[in-house]
Order: C-alpha cells, then structure tokens, then sequence
C-alpha cells in the first residue's frame, strides 16, 4: 500500500509523478481552494468567482494526472494560505495550520493504512519541505508529530519538493531543516535517501504528467526544474528519504 501526501494539486506530480505511478496507491491532496495560476487565463473579476473557478481547474487537473498515473484522488479541501491572510512563506502562527491539519488527515490517514502486521507493508510519502513554503512545512510537521503512531502502521518517506530541490543552496538549507526535525528532536531517527533515476522514456512521460497542469506554467515548463540538484546520479531523477528507527530502537 502507498499513499501520498500532496500539500497543493501538483506536488506529487512535479515531485515524485515517476515514483507514484510506478507504485501506485492513494493520493490525499489537502491545501486545494486556490486562486493562484502562472498561465495567463481568462478569469472573472469577482474574487470569489476566481477561487471557484481556479480551484475547480486544478482540481480537473489532478483529476487527469491521477488517473493517468493509476492513483486514487482524495481531497481535503483547505485552503492555501492567500486564502486566510498569510503569504506562501510566511510562518507566522504555522503552528495553528497544523493543529487543524492534523485533525483533519491523521484519522484518515489511521483509516487508510492497516491496522496492524508488518509496518514495511504500508507506505507513506510526505514532502521533506524544501523551499519552505508555509503548507509543505505544516504538512511536514503534522507527519513528524504524529511519527510515533504511524510507524506502527507503515514506513514513512520524505519526498524531495520540485521544482524547490533544483536549486543546490535552497535544496541543502531544506534537508538540513528536516534532518533537525527528524534527527535532533526524533533521537531514534535518521534519514536515508533513495534515489530513482529517471530513463529518456520515463522523462518523456513525466513531462506529460507535468504539461497537465497548464495553469501553473508560464513559460512552459523544462524537465531539467523537475530533477534534484544532488550530484548523486548524473542525468533526471527523483529522491526520497527513508525515515527509519536507529539499532536498538
């Protein structure tokens, strides 16, 4: 089993679209009443009218990626942060988003993943938060604060954040904010990555779960933003990192 965490319509697909539809599973989109697009759209001049329509659009744009990488959409309906009053990187107060995240995904969460057996039979993919902004931070926190119980049910993952981790200082500051988080404040953590390259045909077919999201790019969009800038494998890739419990834990 393989669920993934997406904080807005199209982080899993410009983060790990090659890895999701290799496995497959569910996917929870949670931050989705959105009224930002790079496009240039005709849209109305009612500033409620726009949050429908463009959330409507991303959420029919997620709707095609998911059905063409063979995952199951699932959609908690927040709403992104111009929708409350904060900036997309403003923290301020981040800790009340995670409180009224964590009531909302973590009994779904408890509800979608087996209740007990083998934890390496479940697997849950959560942005690592490269680049900071305010929705992937509080989805990575919400996963860390409840780390505890859903290790019991599955292996937690941390996905590399696109188009964020293709730049080297943004990607490196990234890492090592989660590396506190799971390491300093989690003792009995670390973190291991995993790297999938990515051959000229899955690239091929990346870019056409990419190029579905057409009211997020302008100019079009270039595969080389859609790969980490790890010097780990040379070429396209994606990475995760394998939360796991250190020796006598």
């Amino acid at each position: 089993m393989h669920v993934y965490l997406s904080p807005h319509n199209d982080d899993v697909c410009f983060s790990i679209a090659h890895v999701a539809s290799r496995f497959r599973g569910d996917l929870v989109n949670l931050f989705t009443r959105s009224r930002f697009v790079a496009a240039n759209i005709e849209l109305p001049s009612d500033e409620e009218e726009q949050i429908e329509v463009i959330s409507q659009l991303r959420r029919q744009e997620d709707q095609l990626f998911t059905e063409a990488a063979g995952l199951v959409r699932h959609d908690l309906g927040l709403s992104e942060p111009a929708l409350i009053g904060y900036k997309p990187f403003d923290l301020t107060d981040v800790e009340s988003e995670v409180g009224a995240l964590s009531e909302r995904l973590i009994p779904l969460l408890l509800s979608m993943l087996p209740a007990e057996g083998d934890p390496s039979a479940a697997s849950l993919y959560c942005p690592i938060a490269i680049g900071g902004h305010r929705n992937h931070i509080s989805t990575l926190q919400t996963i860390r604060n409840a780390y505890d119980v859903l290790s019991r049910r599955c292996t937690v993952f941390l996905y590399e954040d696109l188009p964020y981790a293709n730049n080297p200082r943004v990607r490196q500051h990234g890492l090592r904010r989660a590396a506190e988080l799971f390491g300093a404040t989690f003792g009995a953590t670390q973190l291991s990555p995993i790297v999938f390259p990515i051959d000229s045909d899955d690239a091929e077919r990346k870019m056409g779960f990419i190029r579905l999201y057409a009211t997020q790019h302008h100019p079009p969009p270039s595969m080389v933003k859609f790969t980490p800038a790890s010097g780990r494998v040379e070429g396209l890739h994606e990475i995760v990192w394998k939360v796991l419990p250190s020796i006598g834990v």
